[in-house]
């Protein structure tokens, strides 16, 4: 399997990790070029030399924290029960930390354009890896459905969307029940799964909205 995102050179993956910081120091609206280059310790010749403009610098930081994630988990699911491998997906916490810094920076909603790439991107690098792992439970009979593909970019809107709390974390219990009870009906509807592995989804769900409730409320 080929990764995710073409492969830095050690000085330019050293750059981006640069350029992180300065965005979450400054902001990425406040971080001006002239900051990035005398971070950078580069000339401005030098500093086009790898990149063309900021928002590019953005969009490699991006690039870099979603592939490196991606990867990780294409590895960690390899070591997983099939059954377990699309939960493992849709709910784990599991990061580096350059990823996981890049994504709650992304969800503080300090920078539109940063939030805005990074749910863009996600939804790009994460619908193959999850269409794949449909597939293999098309193939082993663990779901039927017609469209995988069509599926997975669904889901991932769902995830995304519960993920990054665009939905509200409800207090009212009864509302919650009722949403969570709309998207088991969804997915038992799409791709006909075994009671089980919806009723794991079902605690998966609970688990997320405790667990935000508790954040919500130190």
């Amino acid at each position: 399997m080929s990764r995710t995102r073409k492969d830095f050179a050690p000085r330019k993956e050293k750059l981006i990790q640069i350029a992180l910081d300065q965005f979450l120091e400054k902001g990425y609206e406040n971080t001006t070029i002239t900051d990035l280059q005398k971070a950078f310790g580069l000339t401005k010749g030098g500093m086009y030399h790898y990149f063309s403009g900021k928002e590019e610098i953005l969009d490699t930081v991006i690039e870099k924290g979603l592939g490196d994630l991606i990867d990780e988990w294409r590895n960690q699911i390899k070591k997983l029960p099939e059954k377990d491998r699309l939960m493992f997906v849709f709910f784990t916490n599991s990061a580096n930390s350059f990823s996981s810094r890049l994504i709650q920076y992304g969800k503080s909603g300090e920078s539109s354009i940063v939030t805005y790439k990074l749910r863009e991107q996600r939804m790009k690098m994460l619908v193959p890896l999850v269409t794949e792992i449909i597939k293999q439970y098309m193939d082993s009979g663990f779901y039927t459905c017609e469209y995988p593909e069509e599926i997975a970019e669904i889901a991932l809107l769902l995830a995304i969307s519960i993920g990054d709390q665009l939905f509200g974390i409800s207090t009212d219990l009864a509302k919650r029940k009722r949403r969570i009870d709309t998207m088991i009906t969804l997915w038992r509807n799409c791709v006909h799964p075994p009671e089980s592995h919806l009723e794991e989804l079902r605690d998966n769900l609970n688990r997320f909205y405790e667990d935000r409730m508790t954040d919500s409320n130190p």
